[in-house]
């Protein structure tokens, strides 16, 4: 898939800090932003990219000024209530308590594994100092990045200034936390509390859209080719279902799904995880849809309970709440992409209340029990 193909529905930001801050942020998959920036940080959304541009102003002599790579953010944003960076530890203060979770981090220039280096302290200065050199050694200089902007801590970045970045032909050494964040390592000794649960909060229009939300870069042609992974994790599970919602059958139905209930007058939204969630002021319509056949259908379909479930229960149950909606109706619904044959299992999902629909142009025709779900 071409990055192009979700390029202008992402936002793009620039975070910038001295470069062993950025040490921190590779070990720990976190970045921090002030208190004064709330109100932006609070529109940071999942599947986001920043860009890295590392300061010269830093306690390390060797310091210089560029951009050493680029990221994009993860899910699950949180606060922290104690030092984490180098200049909190030296100065005894909670500077930058306000975490921006990162998903993937890919450097311009390769650094040693993360487990196999310190945390930069003021008791690990020359090690800190020889893994500075090693973070600086390919970036590339402001100035030879027209429009990139150079003052503040946090920007955006338009978008042809972040396109010339992101094809640019030089490798990508990929960084990235095992599941969702390295966090949890130091979460009982920062006293983190868990903020921004709301994923239902943006429409969407089309399929397109709904893939900005995707945490990942490894989905696109373009990055992909020059991507060089230094610290393998079991991602297996994770970029499946990643694929299988970029790929062109997924997207199909989704748009047709899209349509369909945007002709009804429903509001359609998407996040990070949920597929479609269809609603207007009296039916709410959850959807995860599966590319499926036959010999396929029951892992896609258990993976598929598992996921509505959950989301009904987080997801929903908050939008609902945040936004003062009691449905009348709310429907979990299964949408394979072609008719499966196993009539047990879909008993078996039926009796969790949960439907099984295949999408038509004017309509979802049930595939067992019909729960009321066909009349839109």
């Amino acid at each position: 898939m071409d990055l192009d193909t979700v390029f202008d529905a992402k936002s793009f930001f620039r975070f910038t800090g001295p470069p062993e801050h950025w040490l921190t942020a590779i070990k720990y998959m976190t970045w921090g932003l002030e208190e004064e920036l709330r109100p932006r940080w609070a529109k940071i959304r999942p599947g986001d990219i920043f860009f890295i541009h590392s300061t010269r102003e830093s306690f390390f002599s060797n310091a210089r000024s560029g951009i050493i790579g680029l990221g994009v953010i993860g899910t699950d944003f949180s606060e922290k209530k104690n030092p984490l960076w180098f200049y909190e530890t030296l100065k005894s203060v909670n500077r930058w308590p306000l975490l921006v979770p990162l998903s993937e981090i890919y450097l311009f220039s390769e650094l040693p594994p993360s487990n196999s280096w310190d945390n930069p302290s003021p008791d690990n200065t020359e090690k800190t100092k020889n893994l500075i050199n090693l973070l600086l050694a390919n970036l590339i200089p402001l100035k030879q990045i027209p429009g990139f902007p150079p003052m503040g801590s946090f920007s955006s970045v338009k978008s042809n200034v972040a396109n010339r970045i992101l094809l640019d032909k030089r490798p990508l050494y990929l960084y990235f936390g095992f599941e969702e964040s390295r966090m949890p390592q130091i979460e009982s000794q920062l006293d983190i509390k868990t903020e921004r649960v709301d994923r239902l909060s943006d429409k969407i229009k089309n399929a397109r859209e709904a893939l900005r939300y995707v945490d990942t870069l490894r989905i696109f042609d373009s990055v992909k080719a020059r991507t060089v992974i230094k610290e393998p994790v079991s991602q297996y599970m994770r970029d499946n279902e990643i694929l299988d919602r970029a790929n062109a059958m997924h997207a199909s139905i989704l748009e047709q799904l899209i349509v369909l209930f945007q002709k009804h007058g429903y509001e359609t939204r998407s996040s990070r995880t949920v597929d479609l969630f269809a609603h207007n002021k009296d039916k709410a319509f959850l959807f995860e849809i599966k590319s499926t056949e036959n010999k396929n259908f029951r892992i896609q379909a258990r993976k598929g309970i598992a996921q509505l479930l959950e989301y009904d229960f987080f997801e929903v149950e908050k939008f609902s709440q945040d936004n003062n909606l009691l449905f009348n109706e709310r429907h979990k619904l299964i949408i394979p992409s072609q008719i499966p044959s196993d009539n047990r299992y879909i008993e078996f999902i039926n009796s969790l209340n949960i439907g099984v629909a295949l999408s038509e142009k004017d309509c979802l025709k049930p595939v067992g029990k019909d729960f009321g779900f066909s009349i839109i």
